[in-house]
């Protein structure tokens, strides 16, 4: 796959339009987004009009941000577009994603069903939000029915990172494992691993706005230990019923409410 860096002006922004100048290497062109027809005029037919053409959904994805506040005025934007990229639509995130990572490849697809024999990995976190206390909690299964159960709490913590630092934990127990089913009620971290690192990688562990990738160093963590794996994941609706999924997540949250007795 292909990276290619572009740096982004932000001219104006309008709810009807975004006009920006676009750069890269020696070549500059001026563009401008209409959100409501998700139309793109540039200025000039060149080379860089070619390839922000090429990564339009990328551009919009990146531009439709700025309304929502993330970027102003006179700010710059540092793109990274990833040629041939497998993005999911949002339905695909309910079915199972899988993330082929051997032998030095990438590939990224959904299917509805699950394909083969795996270790499984069930995980939750949970956030206490009265004490700031957090725990996650995890279970592991291999194929052979065998199962461990892991947990940890803290004093401080977010329901983000208690989700992140719970898939770290289980796949660091799955590591001599080459197929990993992960099951989750985390589209954060579904996101994260399915599409967000790759593009984050490219760019130092900066989104797009300049801002330090949040929780960075446990998402490159995460980042290694899948490489070269076979990784499924699906996500949970949380309490939905689901029996290894409500199990850890009370484990979870009675690990959250231990740390609150110590405190």
């Amino acid at each position: 796959m292909n990276i290619i860096k572009l740096n982004i002006q932000v001219k104006s922004i309008h709810s009807n339009a975004i006009t920006c100048i676009a750069e890269h290497q020696s070549a500059s062109n001026e563009l401008v987004y209409y959100p409501a027809t998700k139309e793109l005029k540039l200025k000039k037919d060149d080379s860089l009009a070619s390839i922000i053409t090429a990564n339009r959904f990328q551009l919009e994805k990146v531009l439709n941000s700025a309304l929502k506040g993330r970027i102003a005025a006179g700010q710059g934007i540092n793109c990274v577009f990833i040629e041939d990229f497998p993005f999911l639509n949002d339905g695909q995130f309910n079915q199972f994603i899988r993330i082929d990572r051997r032998n030095k490849q990438l590939a990224i697809s959904a299917s509805k069903s699950s394909q083969g024999t795996f270790h499984k990995l069930y995980t939750d976190g949970s956030y206490v939000c009265a004490t700031g206390s957090s725990a996650y909690a995890g279970l592991t299964e291999t194929p052979d029915g065998k199962q461990e159960i892991f947990s940890r709490g803290f004093k401080q913590g977010s329901s983000n990172l208690m989700e992140l630092l719970a898939v770290i934990d289980g796949m660091q127990h799955l590591q001599h494992a080459t197929r990993i089913q992960l099951f989750t009620d985390s589209r954060f971290v579904i996101r994260g691993l399915a599409q967000w690192i790759y593009f984050w990688e490219h760019n130092n562990w900066q989104t797009s706005f300049g801002e330090k990738v949040k929780f960075a160093h446990h998402w490159q963590h995460l980042h290694q230990l899948i490489d070269g794996k076979l990784t499924e994941l699906k996500w949970i609706k949380g309490h939905s019923g689901h029996v290894e999924q409500s199990f850890c997540h009370q484990l979870a949250r009675q690990t959250a409410e231990k740390m609150d007795k110590s405190l």
